[in-house]
């Protein structure tokens, strides 16, 4: 499958328009359209980001032999969806002090969760 007919499909697996996956990579609309109708090749830098956005990799998006996006993610890394997506947006835009408040509100929920778990 090539690269426009990934990111079509990616696009539509995650109910998102055009215009929703250009505003967030800060792109026009026109430019997703141009990658999707083949005429355009996005940057390494634009690449990377739709990966992040989809939860996919960089392989996954350029090569044309792979076609299951599951199989693109390490097994250590589950496809991350929409909630995933927007919590790591919100994180990368916290200060440093505030990550790590974040990171350890989270391991006392994961503590909480196991011990609800028991």
């Amino acid at each position: 499958m090539s690269f426009s007919e990934k990111l079509k499909n990616l696009r539509a697996e995650n109910n998102m328009t055009q215009q929703m996956l250009a505003d967030r990579m800060n792109l026009a609309r026109t430019t997703i359209t141009g990658y999707e109708t083949k005429n355009r090749q996005p940057s390494h830098e634009k690449l990377t980001a739709m990966a992040d956005i989809f939860g996919v990799t960089v392989d996954y998006l350029i090569d044309d032999r792979e076609s299951d996006p599951a199989s693109a993610n390490s097994s250590d890394t589950p496809r991350r969806n929409s909630s995933d997506i927007q919590l790591l947006e919100i994180y990368h835009g916290l200060s440093p002090k505030s990550k790590a408040e974040l990171l350890r509100y989270a391991q006392l929920l994961e503590l909480w969760e196991a011990y609800k778990n028991q």
